[in-house]
Order: C-alpha cells, then structure tokens, then sequence
C-alpha cells in the first residue's frame, strides 16, 4: 500500500493497516505515527534540538488554564490527527479556552489534544519536500502573506519565497533535511514552520502529500509527486536540492462561498473555510496575486474603496498603502474612527457613519450622511477593507454581534469584494500600483503544456531561393516565408538567380519591393556576383546580406568559371561584408587560394562530398579564415535514397553524395559552421520532367530532421542553436530580433507526408521518414506568427533587417561551456538554451535535457499574444547555473576532521545535524560508515554499573534511554550494520528457563557486533556445588558484562556485590525485573505516545509477577492511574502498594477484567504461575479466573494497547492476536532495543 498521496485519512490508519501485517510503501507507519503524534513529535524534535512553540497535553480545565495564564494568551486548541484544523481555536481568554476546548475532545476524543501558545505577528512557511531513507532530494519552501493563524487551506500562499532571507532559507533547509533524517522518510512530506524575530519554530510535520504539492510542482518546475513515487518504488532519483524556481512566481489564493452560506462570518482563522482554491503565475508576486484575485471572480475597484479598519496598529500600519489608494485616484469612505485617522494624516477620507446605531441628536453631521449600509444597497463601493480587531485566530460568539461582523456581511451579500487581511491588502493595493487594471495573458508564462517543449531562438536559414521574380509558379515570398515560419526560421537570406538576377541596383530594388510586399518573416538579399558587374555594387552593397558567387553549374545563369573574375570581385567587394560561394569539388580549393591570397573570408555553400569536408578542415587547421554550411538532405540522404525519390526529382546541385561522402559530414560536424537548406523549391511537374530542374525544397523539414537526430543523440539541442543562430548571426553580422523565439515539441513523432502545408513546391524528397520533433509556435517580434499549422501575420509583416539601425546588429559572445552531454558519438560542449514552462518533468522522463541555459532578451507581446505593454519592459532573469545539492557539496569537500564533526547548524540556541548525504543501500554499507554515537551525559551514571533495580532510573534518564532505543530500531530495521560493541562479550547466565529475556539479550549483544558467552546450570561447576557469586565473578573474568536470573529474590544483587563487571538483573525470582519493566514503558510511549494520563490496568498474579512489580514503581515517575485486577490471594504486595501511594498515584481494585475495561488505556495481562504455588491445589484455584477473549475487547477503547511479559498460558485468547490492539509481540521485540540501549550505554558505547 502506498499511504502517502491520500492525504490525512489514510495516516489515520497506517498504524492499523501496519498491525494488521499490510506492506506500507515508502515511510514507515511508525515514522508516520511519529510525526502525527503531538507527544512523539515534540520528543523527535527535542532530540535533534529544532525549537517548537511551547505546549501542553490536555488533562482537565484547571491544568490547561495554568498553562495558559504562564505562557500567555492567545493559545490554540489543537488535537492531532485531523483534517482542515478541525475543532482547532485559537483562545484568548479562560472562557475561549472552556468552549473551545469541549469541541475538540468531542472531535478526537481518543486522540492526544494539546494547547501550545499561539505566536502573533509571526510569517508562517509550508515546506514541501520528498526524501529517500531519510535524505531529502528536493525542497519546495512557500510563503504565507497572511500572518502565522491562517488556515493554509485558507492562506495566501506564495512560492519561491520573495522575503525570505537566505540566511532564514538555510536555517529552514537544515531543520527539514534533520526531520527527514530523524523519521527517517521514504517519499513525501510537508513541515509547517512559524517565523518571528530570526527565530523559526516548527509547528507540525505530515509525512504524506499535502495541498501544495502540484502548486509547487507546477509554478517550481519539478513534478514532485513523480519523484516521490521514484522514491518510494525503490528506484534511484537524482537529488534536486532546494527548487527555486524558473523565473516565475505562483500565488495561489483561497476560493470562498460566503454568500451561500447566510449569516456566516468572513474571517479567516485556523480552521480551514474555504471551497476551493487558484493558482495563477506571474513575472512577479503582485502580477500573481491579482490574476489569482480576478480568478476568484474579484473585481478591481472602479473608483469607491470603503475602510473600516479596527486597531489603531492597522491603521498606522496600512497609512502608506491608504496613501498609495489616494495617489491611484480613489475616492476613500471610512467609517468614523478610520476617517478621524487617516484626515489627521492629511488623505482625503470621507466619513461614513455605521448603519447600526441610532441617530444622536447631539450631532447633525450623521443626520446628514447616508449610512454605510445605504451606500452598499446602492452598489456605491467597489471595495471594502475590512479589519477587525482582531486579524485571526477562533471564531468567538460575540463577534456575530459587533459592527465589523455586520459590515462584512452586507458586503458579502450585496457582492462587493472585500478584503480582510491587512497583508492582503497591503499586496493588493501595492498590486495595483504595479499593474494597474487587470494584468495581460502572457502565453510564456500563464500557459502550460504537457508536451516536452523547449524554447529555441528565431533560427536564420541563410541559403533559400524564393524565385520571386520571375518564378512565382514555383514561390514566391509570400509562400516561402511561411514556409519558413512553419518550419522554425524567423529570417531568411534569398538568393539571387531570381529571373532577372539580382546583379545590379535596379534589379535589387525590384526584388526588395516585392519582399517588403509579401515576405512573412524577416529577411535580407543576396548580390549575385557577374562577369559585367564588378565594382559597380559598391554603392547599394551594404543593403545586402552579401556576395553570392556561383562558381560550378547549378540552376542559374551566374556561372563565373575565370579565376580572374573570381579575383577582380574579391578585390572590390566591401572588405567588412561577407563573400558566399557555391564550389563544388576541386573548385573549393581553387576559392580557398584566392581568400588566401587577399587575406579576406570566405563562406563556403552547401558542402557535399568528403573530400570537400576535408579541404575545408585543413584549411581551418592553417588558418584560413574560411567558413561553410551543409544542407539537411547531404545529412539524411545519399544515393542510395534516389530510387526511391526518383532519378528527375532526385536531381540537385550539389548531387547527393555516397554513404561514405554523408558520414564524413556526420564525423566533422565540428567544422561545419552553419545548417542551411538550400530550400530551392520547383513544381512537381518540373521535377517529374526528364529534365527536371535541380533543387529540393526544405524549409518546413529541415528542424524536424534536426531535431530526429537530437532524440538520436547525433546531435545536440546547442548544435542547432550554433549553427542556426548565433553562426548565421556572426558570420553573416545579422542583428537580434527582439522578442523573438520558436517553440519545439521534442517528442511528438510524425510521418513526413508527400508534400509540405505551406511551400507551393507539392513534394518533399523526404516523404515517408519518420521524424520526432514539430514546431507548435513562432513568435516574431512579438507577434504569434505560426501556431500549430496556422502561419497568423500577413504578407508584408516581414522586414528587411539591413535596413534596420546598425545598432541592432551585435554578434553574440561565445559562450562558455557549462557541462558536457554525452551522445553516442561524441562529447561537444553545450551552448545555452531555453526550456519552455511545461508540465513539471518527471524524473522518469529522459531524453535531450540540459537545453534550458539560453536566455532571450525580455519579450513583449502584443495583440495576438497579449502581453506587457511596448512602454513596459520587465525583464525577468533566472539563474540556470547549476546548484549544487546538500549531498553533492559533501561528496565535493574534504571530510572533516573528527572535531569538526560534531559542529552542526545553530538556530535559536538549538543545535541541528547537517544535512546527511545520500547513504549507500544498506547491503553495501561499511562498518566504518557508521560511527559510534556519543553516550548521552545523562546515561553517564549508568556506564560501567550494575543494572538491578527499576529505582535507580530517572525518569530523564529512561526518556534518553528510550530515545537511544527508538534510534537502534530505525538501524535495524534499515538493515544497517552496527559495530558498538565490536570485540565486547556478554555471559547469559540463566538459571531458569527464560525464551524472551534469554534470548533478546542474545539477539542485542549479536547486532551490536558483539559477542555472547552462554552459562548453562546443568552442565556448570553449580553441579558440583559452586556458588552463584562464584560462578559469576569466574565469568566475569572473560566478558565484559554479565547478565543474570535467579529464581531467588536478592540473589543477583547479592552475586553484583562481587563482581568487577558490570551485573544486569534478568529476574531474580519473585523480586524484580528492571529491563522488563524499561521494555513496557517503552511500548506503552511507541504505541500511545506517552505514558502520562493513562490508565493502566494490571490482570493476573500480581502477587508473584516481578514484571508488575519493577512496572508499577518504575510508573511512579509518571502521572498514571493503577487498576489491579487479580484473584484475592494474588494480590499486588501490600510494599508495592504503599510504594506507589507515597508517590501520589491513585490505585485502585476491581474485580473482573469488564468492570476496568472501558476506560483502560493499557490492559497488562499477566499469567498465573503455576510454579510460585505450593500445592497444585492453590493454583487450580487460581488458574482460569482471567480470560480475555475478543468479545471482552468489544468495550475496550479504540485506541488501547493488550501487553503481556510472556509467556501466555490461557489468560489471552489466541483470537485476540489479530486485534490491532494486541501489542504483546510488538512489547517483545522491543525488548531487543531496549536491552540494545542498556548493553551499549552500560558498555559506555552509546
């Protein structure tokens, strides 16, 4: 069973379901009940020394009003295990505390009820957070706005934190890293913490999910529930440290439904009122938090804003924000105590009397004045704020009857929106200020999806041929554009063997004219280079985005096959714009000798084959500045693929090449600066032709391919990053287009169909290849310009960016690399990208992660993706660097020397363990992995002394006792190897039979690595006649401990008095049995919590039973009520019972096991032992008169606990084991621990 994602109910029950043999994945039910406890909690966090808020177990009236009156009110009523603050209160006097304090035992009457002081003005802060084995792998740490006494259900909740200060961060980082640590916590769990003058208290820890979880998940980036259930199935998580977020902030706000509930109250408290809940996001917490209100159906405030507001510390508190309402233009009403204020103050208020008390003559002005109701029936005010005197805390009776109650209520009832948190209203008018009226939808940060999107930069495609003019049957702009857009590119360079070329002023003007007219996305024109047209494109060069030079045959008239001319253009054209040329083969050799002889760059199109490759890696290896593109289809295609394109639509210039000739490109992808298309679409009846025209079209496959080969692992997110922004940028100095970015689905797979949406070229050589990637959105400057399949500006949108300022044109600065993603090729460093806010990754999703690096300038949306305004840029920047975690920083520092070890976090005059780094699994655990604990300073008495009698135990003595035995079950039970008492030997000397004690002992001294000598009776020196203290002083001699039974009372104190070791009392007849009655206490503490208030009931030989003896003086140190139930002669000795007396305990007797059931909160059943009797008669007698059977049980509490020392004889019916309830199995194992504790501390090792 998994407990932990159903919230409150099922840890209600995890106890049961344990009892009851159920697997519980994840936390453990008895961590669960550790923490849900308020008695086991409070101790866990004594023990790790993480400050609380000061508290009290409820017992009756008078003892919770002393409690009161010495910490002061305001108090709160709080019981445990319960959903929603149910019957919680705050109190703030005697009478609060008498009413309240009957609804809580009525709702939870089983349960511990407690009163802790309530801390006023205090911030309180919801920690989520999910651990393995007790180390936390990630931390969502949230913010109340309201002050600490506002139900979180109810509260205003904001996360990442926006004021809190990294040193408190630290602080609350190590208290949860301890608790996780301490509970030991396989999963999920939520810590609710108060903070008040740099001191942080926590209030209450639920080791399961709670209501903020897919908050925090969402607005934080980290699917939370899924790394938990990661956790919990055993699987290895890589640890995410504290979640701060990815450059948003969410607010989520409480949904009420006031106005269907008539006459009630509106006040917030600590029991939970709200219906509902939203969340929203914002760049901001103000954005947030009044798109969350407008979600609530709040309205914003038109013109009239009526305050009532209560004490005179609000109103000097919200003096600037009422200041801040009058700068805004509002018309301010209060009533009259507000208004006298704020008028002194020099604001504008005007005054407005209460609608509930009668006129006084003595004073006209009210005559005059409609009242405050008048003016709510008239839907006069937009808002009220509202303040009462008292900000949260209980509902009390009287407040139904004051002037803010009915105030409240008529706005309410007539739908004025209404504000009643002085910190809510401080946010929503600093909220205002800020926004203004409501906040605009901005898509990259108030939509979310559940694809895998990641955020690209507008790519460049620096190589298409559009065909306009003289070719617009096969493009045009128009069609070429969105086709571009489609496919990801933002802007494009058109070549120039348009009809006519682009070889002179006036044909470029012409193809600049009909760009500007139909061009979707932005571009820049090519210059073709001519044999007639040399020096003469000096004057309109820089208009272009460069030279092109066609220097092999391909579908143009531009050919240029004399060296000469090659030279002449390299010779006039402007040095600081770039040459382009297409070479095909021997011809890139022959360019590269001309760029080397005028010392100038050269780009280098569409390179194919590998011998071309390999040129141009020399020649970058020599330092010729020389750079160069390779189109998709020389990547994804070769020769091999032309039967199945066709011999006339297989045609291309370059050809495609071999398989040898597209690996080589594959194997040198370092040197290729640029992807291009080379998009050079022809209709299809041109390329079914037998002499078809060369050219593919490629503008709307040529990101998927990339992106397949992504998923691959070919090729990197930053791969296409560099070779389709930042490269085309520097090469070709190309300038930034503001707010501009693509949006890629990296997982949707699709078939290429026969021919693309939007090119008017109707077939792909592509068809039929399966792809995984697809472009969802383009934003152009902007402006939403294609959305999945709809291309959304108009023709002409498009602009010529060389006509933009020269300013606009930067070339991006290398990037350092920050880490390395492996492929299975090779290792290249990684540019930066974006990840776009998707829905929170699981950690179970792999594939191509590390791609949100790369920050976009501020974006700015307008009419078709609404968004800031052009006059308000708010630039939001998030640190992507990567944060080391808790456990990583301590793999990356030195150990410490042993000193230092014992250093730990300090807050509040507490001490807190550091954060515990990730423990191997425990088969893999070394010894030395696990230090020795140091011995408690109240335990020091106890090392090296005998243990003989329950008397010489404190009670803060067994309280550290029980502690060290709580923590060597959590070991054991996470199979952890112990060595404490490596190299100790203990003697068991049993001279009656024993099973339980005998054999614990054994199993105790085993698990803390030592060693066990066994002394048997029948086959000792006593069969000669050697003495008990002989006999233990001789094995004294060999062991470190003895622990001893003797049937003789005093026999084993009298057998310490000679002994040099250390002596444990196993039993000594009817005399005592100290470390069976340390084991009951200790079950009665683990099964309910604590041992104070209880009732327990004794039943048997009480007589003879040494266990009830030591248990009942060692119970003295507790407030407990005694019941005895036993046969007349085997009543509890009357020096037992005068014992107990002196100490103030009541005792009582009863008769039969169903007259002290019901209120029993311990049944103590005890056998009748036959051999204590003198005669088998006395002992017929006796046998039989106790019996507890499963229809007994049916009056017991739900919550009661059945112990037995062991063993049974017929006093419980096997029947009754299955009752969870039935603790005698439970009672035994513990036995292990605590001698555990006791062997070790004796030893001087714990």
């Amino acid at each position: 069973l998994i407990l932990s994602m159903g919230g409150q109910l099922p840890n209600n029950i995890a106890m049961a379901l344990h009892r009851q043999q159920c697997r519980v994945l994840g936390t453990s039910p008895e961590a669960i009940d550790s923490a849900e406890n308020r008695f086991k909690f409070s101790r866990l966090l004594d023990t790790i020394g993480i400050s609380q808020p000061q508290w009290k177990e409820l017992s009756d009236m008078e003892s919770a009003m002393q409690f009161c009156s010495k910490v002061g009110y305001p108090c709160l009523v709080r019981p445990s295990y319960v959903l929603s603050g149910a019957a919680m209160n705050v109190a703030y006097s005697d009478s609060d505390l008498e009413k309240f304090l009957s609804s809580a035992v009525a709702v939870s009457k089983e349960y511990p009820v407690v009163i802790s002081k309530f801390i006023q003005e205090a911030k309180e802060i919801d920690v989520d957070a999910v651990a393995c084995d007790g180390v936390v792998v990630a931390i969502a740490i949230s913010e109340h706005v309201e002050n600490a006494g506002v139900h979180s259900g109810d509260a205003t909740l904001v996360t990442p934190p926006q004021d809190i200060t990294p040193k408190t961060l630290e602080r609350i980082e190590a208290i949860v890293h301890a608790i996780g640590q301490e509970l030991q916590v396989t999963g999920p769990f939520n810590l609710q913490l108060i903070a008040k003058d740099d001191q942080l208290k926590v209030i209450e820890c639920n080791v399961r999910v709670s209501r903020s979880f897919p908050f925090v998940s969402k607005t934080l980036g980290v699917d939370m529930v899924a790394l938990a259930t990661q956790v919990i199935m055993g699987e290895e998580v890589e640890p995410v440290g504290l979640m701060t977020g990815t450059g948003i902030v969410g607010v989520k706000v409480p949904q009420f439904s006031f106005s269907r509930l008539a006459g009630a109250d509106v006040v917030l408290g600590v029991e939970m009122t709200s219906t509902g809940e939203v969340a929203c996001f914002g760049e901001s917490r103000c954005e947030a938090y009044l798109k969350a209100m407008l979600s609530t159906g709040f309205k914003i405030p038109k013109k009239n804003i009526l305050l009532t507001i209560g004490s005179y510390k609000n109103k000097s508190e919200l003096l600037p924000t009422v200041r801040t309402l009058e700068r805004l233009g509002y018309s301010l009403y209060a009533s009259m105590g507000t208004a006298d204020f704020y008028t002194e103050h020099g604001i504008k208020v005007k005054a407005v009397d209460w609608p509930f008390e009668e006129n006084d003559s003595d004073c006209p002005l009210k005559e005059k004045q409609r009242s405050i109701m008048d003016y709510l029936a008239e839907n006069h005010f937009d808002m009220v704020i509202n303040l009462s005197m008292r900000n949260s805390g209980g509902r009390r009776l009287s407040s139904f009857v004051t002037k803010g109650y009915r105030t409240r209520r008529l706005a309410v009832d007539y739908s004025v929106p209404l504000i009643i948190d002085i910190k809510c209203t401080k946010l929503f008018v600093e909220a205002l200020r800020q926004i203004g009226m409501a906040p605009p939808v901005k898509t990259h940060v108030d939509c979310m999806t559940s694809q895998k999107l990641i955020r690209l930069p507008g790519l460049i495609d620096i190589h298409v041929h559009l065909r306009e003019p003289g070719g617009t049957h096969k493009e045009d702009f128009a069609s070429g554009t969105a086709a571009a857009l489609a496919g990801g590119i933002t802007m494009v360079c058109a070549m120039p063997n348009t009809i006519p070329a682009i070889t002179d002023p006036s044909s470029f003007a012409l193809a600049q004219k009909l760009a500007e007219a139909g061009a979707r996305c932005d571009f820049a024109l090519f210059f073709g280079a001519a044999s007639d047209n040399v020096g003469t494109l000096t004057s309109t060069a820089n208009a272009a985005a460069g030279l092109k030079m066609y220097l092999n045959d391909t579908f143009s008239n531009l050919k240029m096959d004399n060296v000469s001319l090659w030279m002449e253009h390299f010779e006039k054209w402007p040095k600081h714009l770039p040459i382009v040329a297409h070479a095909e083969k021997q011809t890139v050799a022959a360019i590269l000798m001309v760029a080397q002889l005028y010392q100038r760059p050269v780009h280098i199109c569409h390179v194919a084959r590998k011998e071309e490759i390999l040129i141009i890696k020399a020649a970058k290896q020599k330092g010729i500045q020389v750079t160069c593109e390779v189109a998709p289809h020389h990547l994804f295609l070769c020769l091999d693929d032309l039967k199945r394109i066709g011999e006339t639509r297989g045609q291309v210039r370059p050809m495609l090449g071999t398989q040898e000739d597209m690996n080589a490109l594959w194997e040198n992808l370092e040197i290729i600066d640029c992807f291009a298309t080379d998009h050079a679409p022809h209709s299809v009846e041109e390329k079914n032709d037998k002499n078809a025209p060369p050219g593919y079209p490629g503008l709307e496959t040529m990101l998927p391919l990339l992106l397949t080969a992504v998923n691959e692992g070919r090729l990197t997110i930053d791969d296409i990053i560099m070779r389709l922004y930042e490269n085309p940028r520097k090469i070709f100095s190309l300038p930034v287009q503001e707010n501009t970015y693509v949006e890629v689905d990296l997982e949707q797979e699709w078939i290429i169909p026969s021919h693309m949406q939007f090119t008017k070229s109707k077939w792909t050589p592509f068809e039929g290849m399966k792809v995984k990637g697809a472009i969802r959105r383009v934003i152009l400057r902007g402006e939403v310009a294609y959305i999945d399949g709809q291309v959304l500006v108009p023709p002409g949108y498009g602009q010529d960016v060389r006509k933009w300022p020269t300013g606009m044109v930067s070339v991006p600065r290398p990037v350092a690399a920050k880490e390395i993603l492996k492929t299975p090729e090779r290792h290249r460093p990684t540019a930066q990208s974006e990840i776009i806010r998707s829905r929170a990754s699981s950690p179970r999703r792999t594939g191509p992660t590390g791609d949100g690096r790369f920050h976009l300038p501020p974006r700015i949306h307008r009419a078709s993706d609404p968004g800031l305004p052009a006059f308000r840029k708010h630039a939001v920047m998030t640190s992507w660097g990567p944060t080391m975690t808790a456990a990583e920083e301590l793999k990356e520092k030195p150990a410490k020397k042993p000193a230092e070890q014992d250093l730990a976090v300090t807050q509040d005059g507490y001490l807190y363990p550091p954060p515990l780094p990730r423990m191997p699994s425990p088969q893999n655990v070394p010894m030395q992995m696990l230090p020795h604990p140091q011995t408690s300073p109240l335990l020091h008495p106890l090392i090296g002394q005998h243990v003989l009698s329950v008397k010489q135990f404190s009670k803060d003595q067994m309280s550290h006792l029980f502690n060290v035995a709580h923590n060597l079950r959590l070991m054991v039970q996470k199979e952890r190897a112990l060595d404490i008492l490596k190299g100790k030997v203990m003697a068991s000397m049993f001279y009656e039979v024993s099973t339980r004690t005998s054999s614990s002992f054994t199993a105790a001294m085993y698990r803390l690595g030592g060693s066990v000598i066994t002394f048997s009776e029948s086959t000792s020196s006593t069969q000669k006649g050697e003495s008990l203290a002989d006999s233990v002083q001789t094995m004294s001699c060999y062991t470190d401990v003895v622990v001893v039974r003797h049937p003789n009372p005093g026999a084993v104190e009298l057998a310490a008095k000679h002994c040099r070791k250390p002596v444990i009392n196993a039993g000594d007849g009817v005399g005592e049995h100290p470390t069976q009655a340390l084991l009951d206490v200790f079950t009665i503490r683990e099964e309910l919590g604590t041992v104070n208030g209880m009732t327990i009931t004794m039943v048997g030989d009480l007589k003879h039973g040494r266990t009830v003896h030591s248990l009942a003086c060692l119970l003295t140190q507790y407030r407990v009520n005694l019941r005895y139930v036993t046969p007349r002669n085997l009543r509890m000795p009357s020096d037992i019972i005068h014992f107990v007396a002196s100490k103030g305990i009541k005792q009582e007797e009863f008769d039969s096991i169903e007259e002290a059931l019901p209120d029993t909160d311990v049944l103590y059943m005890t056998r009748i032992q036959k051999e204590r009797f003198d005669s088998i008669q006395e002992y017929n007698s006796c046998f039989g008169q106790f019996i507890l059977t499963p229809h007994i049980m049916t009056t017991a509490k739900k919550k009661m606990v059945v112990m037995h020392p062991m063993p049974r004889v017929n006093e419980i019916s096997v029947e009754v084991d299955s009752d969870p309830r039935a603790a005698y199995f439970r009672q035994a194992e513990n036995g292990m621990f605590i001698r555990m504790a006791l062997l070790a501390t004796v030893l001087g090792k714990y």
